[in-house]
């Protein structure tokens, strides 16, 4: 092989090499253009069921409150409820004390 032919060899591998180069470069490009998307895609959809998750724990939490402030208010109803039985229970007793107090006043 001649010095020229050895020259035509070195350029056309360099040649070659460039293009290697670049097509690799590109390919590394849209690797990390498609591993952004998916990332994001995948940001997109922890975002989406945290939001899920959060909504479900909220509700739950929503209806155990309203569940206890029901048998809290039915506690307070028969407390109340009790009051009045004892209190219309006393009333007469506490109208003969009254009217005595006065009288013997």
């Amino acid at each position: 092989m001649s010095g020229i032919d050895a020259v035509k060899k070195i350029v056309e591998t360099e040649g070659q090499a460039r293009r290697i180069v670049d097509e690799a470069s590109s390919n590394a490009q849209q690797t990390v253009s498609e591993a952004r998307v998916q990332a994001e895609r995948i940001r997109q959809e922890a975002t989406a069921t945290a939001q899920q998750r959060r909504e479900e724990i909220l509700q739950q939490a929503k209806e155990k409150a309203e569940a206890e402030a029901r048998q809290s208010d039915q506690e307070t109803d028969q407390v109340l409820s009790n009051y009045r039985k004892l209190s219309e229970e006393r009333k007469p007793t506490a109208l003969s004390k009254a009217v005595e107090l006065i009288l013997n006043a």
